[in-house]
């Protein structure tokens, strides 16, 4: 057909996003949170340290996860009965800030 292109070792693909930020889709949950959203992975290992989704009375919220427990965003502590009724949704993978303002004028 002709020359082939000396660019072709060096063409790469598009960028996914949704195979950055959602490696195992399947295993992966949006959460809502008043700066935006988070993505949870379900399906990761969690290690003392990592950022964690939990449920507290229905209601998911986020923390860091220690040997014994879990810090909230507050910089209170949940540990020993106070883990009862908590279930751990799964790792943080993703912090999406919005930048949407409902109320800022606009010119």
């Amino acid at each position: 057909m002709g020359f082939p292109s000396p660019a072709q070792d060096f063409i790469e693909s598009r960028i996914d996003l949704n195979k950055i930020f959602a490696p195992h889709p399947y295993n992966m949950l949006r959460i809502e949170t008043p700066t935006g959203f988070v993505l949870v992975d379900r399906s990761m290992t969690m290690v003392p340290g990592d950022t964690v989704a939990y449920q507290l009375e229905d209601y998911p919220q986020l923390g860091k996860l220690f040997r014994s427990g879990i810090i909230t965003q507050d910089g209170e502590t949940i540990d020993g009965e106070g883990l009862d009724g908590i279930v751990v949704i799964g790792k943080v993978t993703a912090k999406i800030m919005a930048v949407y303002e409902q109320y800022r004028p606009t010119f």
